[in-house]
């Protein structure tokens, strides 16, 4: 769940890393650490279990700049590997923003996929998120081994939502910016259509050495808005806008021939007119304060007439 920390006036956003053991989850975070600007990123912390260890850090892309003078903090972590360990991944998953989906591209590893996979999705609808609604990358790791599947496999038994996916040699560094610069583009959309704001960058997340340049992918333009504390002010009236959004929704619902566009739209007029619901509510509930605000001023004013009265005629 994205936060918004008005005293700081930063957004902080968590992506997961998630997947079976061994597939590559923290080989990606301790690249992604190594080749991030190190006065922009935080140290890389580890929890080690019996087995296996979750890894954390956290980076504010000094490329995002500032945001109606907010700035942008990500935080990344991994999950552990091993199924014994799924009370921590639950745990890490809770509040998650987007999620980094790393299977091992190996024949053999193919249920262990699926299983985490299915794991995965438990473990998000028992944080109360919707597993085909959050920001999912997929990153198809080890393409330089031996007896592995092919891409067009991988999709068909681990990408059924269709979502992005990525080739990767993680060891190598290969494909882990990529993948990284693909979660926060989805993941920035998925915020600008949530909480309707506008956020505008034209370089890519990564502070990089100078001479590595990151290819971006063009399939996802973030353009997003940061909400300003709940007020009762016009900006929670039901402004033209949003009215002009809901009209553009229906008409992308009636125009589709796509079950996933429907549902997707669907899910947006929903989040939008729960947003209205929101705003409007908290105007009321704002109305209501002032108006008991100026009561009590007027009662302290009717006081201070009357001792006043008492004083000159007493």
């Amino acid at each position: 769940m994205a936060l918004f920390n008005y005293a700081t006036r930063e957004i902080t956003l968590k992506i997961v890393y998630y997947g079976p053991g061994l597939s590559g989850k923290t080989t990606n975070l301790q690249h992604l650490h190594r080749v991030l600007d190190p006065s922009r990123r935080g140290k890389l912390l580890s929890l080690s279990t019996e087995a296996d260890r979750t890894l954390f850090f956290d980076f504010m892309p000094v490329e995002l700049g500032k945001i109606r003078d907010f700035s942008i903090r990500f935080q990344l972590y991994t999950v552990p590997g091993q199924v014994r360990y799924n009370a921590t991944r639950r745990l890490v998953l809770k509040g998650a923003d987007a999620v980094v989906f790393v299977a091992d591209s190996q024949r053999e590893m193919l249920e262990e996929n699926l299983e985490s996979l299915r794991n995965m999705r438990e473990n998000l609808i028992a944080n109360n998120l919707n597993p085909d609604d959050i920001p999912l990358v997929m990153q198809y790791n080890k393409r330089d081994l031996p007896n592995i599947l092919s891409v067009e496999e991988l999709n068909e038994r681990l990408n059924s939502i269709r979502v992005p996916y990525f080739e990767s040699v993680a060891v190598e560094g290969k494909g882990v910016k990529e993948t990284f610069e693909a979660i926060t583009r989805l993941l920035l959309k998925h915020i600008s259509r949530k909480h309707k704001i506008d956020i505008k960058r034209e370089e890519p997340p990564l502070s990089t050495v100078p001479e590595e340049k990151t290819k971006v992918s063009k399939e996802i333009k973030p353009a997003v808005k940061v909400p300003e504390p709940a007020m009762a002010t016009k900006e929670a009236e039901i402004s033209p806008d949003i009215l002009s959004e809901i009209r553009d929704y229906l008409i992308e619902l009636k125009s589709s021939n796509n079950t996933g566009e429907i549902k997707d739209g669907i899910n947006r007029l929903i989040t939008t007119l729960e947003e209205i619901n929101k705003r409007l509510a908290e105007r009321r509930s704002m109305e209501h304060e002032m108006l008991n605000l100026l009561r009590e001023i007027k009662s302290s004013i009717d006081n201070a007439r009357e001792k006043r009265k008492w004083l000159l005629f007493g």
